[in-house]
This record gives C-alpha cells, structure tokens and sequence, in this order.
C-alpha cells in the first residue's frame, strides 16, 4: 500500500500538465539586477494583485508623457462597477481621480479601480491588456503573459518570480519620483479610510512596500522593498498559505540578505573603490527641486537605454540637486557623454 501511495504521489507530481510550482522567491539589488536568492525563479504562477504593479507601471507612464494628469476624473463603467472585491464600491458614472486612484490600486488593490483606470487609459480593458503585454516583452518578461489589469483568476494571467523582480526593479528605476506612493499606509475617500495590505509595514520601519496579492489558486504573494542606510533589496515571494507565513518568509529572507556582507551593493563596491583608484563621474542635471532631479533621471533612463546599466546618484550642491553616475576611465567617461550630447542633451565629465 506504501509502495502504491508513493507511485501514485510520483505519477501526479511529474505530468506534464502541472508546470505552476506553487512556491518561488527571488531576492536581490532592484537597482544592479544582482540576484542573492532564487528558488523556481523561472515558473509560471498566478500572479494574483501583483498583475496591478504592470497596471501602476503604465499610468506613471502615462503621467510622464503627460497622457494623464493625477486631476483627471476616472469614471466608473457598468463593468467596472461589477468587478469581484477587493473594491471600492464607487457607483456607475461616479468617478475618482488619478491620484486617488494610484491610492486605490496600491493600498486597497481596488479591482474595480484596475478596470476604471485601464477604461481611461486605453477605452477598453482589452486594448489596456494589450499595453500590458507590450510593455511586458519590452521588458523582456519572458514568463509573463497578462490577461486582465487587476489579477483576477484567469489561466491567462501568469508570470514568474522572476518577471516579477525584473517589472518591479524597472518600476523603482524609471519612475523614482513615484515611489513614496507606496510608502503610504492608508488614504481616506469618500469618507472612508482604507488601510493597507503590506502589514509589514506597520512592524518594520525599512520596508517601503510595492504590492501583496492573493488569490485561492495561487496562495498569498509579495513583491516587497527595503531600504536601509540607502542601500535597496528587493523581495518577491509566491504560495504562502496565509499573510501570516508569507510574512515571516520574506521577512526572513530579507533580513538574511540585506545583512549579508557578502552581498554588497555595487554602489557600496564603487565607494570603496573610489578610495585607491581615481574615478570619473558623468553629471547630466541639477536642479533646485529634488523631484526635478529624478524627473529627468527618468526621462534620460527612457531617452537614452544603455543609461538602464548605470546607477544615477543624487547629491546636494549647495541649493541644486544634482544628478550623475560614476564610470572607470575618462576615455569612456568622455565617449558616454558624446552620446549623451548627440541627443542634445547636457551632461559634463569631472573627476570624482
């Protein structure tokens, strides 16, 4: 009977068919892609409400090309308004704005918002699902395919531990003037205070958040950010069988991680560095608002691609904020900016 049970256990465990491997985390740098933890990085899951961090991607997308304004009025369909909870419940033709609506999707994980805003954006959900999936392969999501704004069961809707890690690093580099959205714990609309999600939040004062999902099908999900002594990691974490376990999983992993000394930021290496070698920096802003600085180090990521490879600091020079990245040789230093200055573009070389 043993020796039954066990075939039987092989036989169901090995078809072919069950390719979604409930657990898989990834833990590494968002800002240098280093990778400190992986297990079924690879595997397709449900994604479940981390679909809605594709969905935040393209509307501050949206709001740098100036498609959107956080003013605009996002208005509730008939669709919409049918939507599975989480939701906010907003009447047919009633509308929020977009700012209230970065709020929704971050701490409520509002489904019907999800369906609103992607309506606002692209007319229709579908059309939205394609922007998705564009944005998807742009991104080189190789495991990911999206079938809904807001992560509802569909077997459609899948990516990866992986995917997931790369869509919230790139998030967290192309958009930083937005990243405080999700250091919010709560927001208030319509006279009812909604609290989120990420209680780890409320016990660790180092975890910014990004978004926690869940679904039946796929058990309780995470894509979660730290920062300690400006050094950033990035946790994603799928299958834990409550908030509770989810919780204390990546929690552990993050700890263990962000005190490795082993894994030292390349930030962190370059400082070091700096100190036995002569360097050379590569300025490209300064402005006297720190949200202007990051604006332009966005839009410079997206101008120009191969500056994705290079971390862009931020450093106060009397009243201007200015913005640069660090390279070797003064050779490629000079040859950098020649292709920054071909886009007709500012940026000036010194040493560091």
């Amino acid at each position: 009977m043993i020796k039954l049970i066990l075939i039987i256990t092989f036989v169901i465990v090995n078809l072919p068919h069950l390719s979604i491997a409930k657990i898989a985390s990834v833990v590494g740098n968002p800002l240098t892609n280093e990778i400190y933890f992986e297990v079924n990085k690879d595997t397709r899951n449900y994604p479940a409400s981390l679909t809605k961090i594709m969905t935040l991607f393209i509307i501050f997308d949206e709001l740098n090309k100036n498609n959107l304004n956080l003013g605009d009025e996002v208005v509730f369909s008939n669709k919409a308004t049918k939507q599975q909870p989480s939701k906010l419940n907003i009447p047919e033709g009633d509308s929020i704005t977009v700012d209230q609506a970065i709020d929704a999707l971050i701490i409520k994980s509002a489904n019907d918002v999800a369906i609103a805003i992607a309506e606002k954006i692209s007319g229709t959900e579908t059309s939205f699902v394609k922007k998705m999936n564009l944005f998807a392969k742009e991104l080189g999501l190789k495991n990911t395919n999206f079938a809904n704004p807001h992560g509802l069961p569909n077997q459609s809707n899948l990516s990866s531990a992986n995917d997931i890690f790369i869509l919230s690093s790139q998030l967290i580099k192309k958009y930083p003037e937005y990243l405080d959205r999700f250091e919010k714990k709560k927001f208030t609309i319509n006279g009812k205070t909604y609290k989120t999600h990420n209680t780890l939040m409320n016990d660790y004062e180092q975890y910014i958040g990004l978004k926690t999902g869940y679904i039946r099908k796929s058990g309780f999900q995470i894509s979660l950010l730290s920062k300690i002594n400006d050094t950033y990691l990035l946790g994603v974490y799928f299958g834990g069988n409550s908030a509770k376990e989810r919780n204390n999983k990546i929690h552990f992993l993050m700890n263990k991680y962000q005190n490795k000394k082993n894994y030292v930021s390349s930030q962190e290496k370059i400082i070091k560095t700096s100190k036995v070698s002569t360097r050379y920096i590569i300025e490209t802003s300064s402005f006297t608002k720190i949200s202007d600085t990051k604006k332009h180090i966005s839009f410079l990521t997206k101008r120009l691609i191969f500056l994705d490879d290079y971390y862009h600091h931020i450093k106060k020079k009397g009243k201007y904020f200015v913005s640069f990245f660090e390279i070797e040789t003064l050779s490629k230093a000079n040859s950098l900016c020649d292709e920054i200055k071909k886009k007709k573009l500012d940026c000036i070389v010194k040493v560091s």
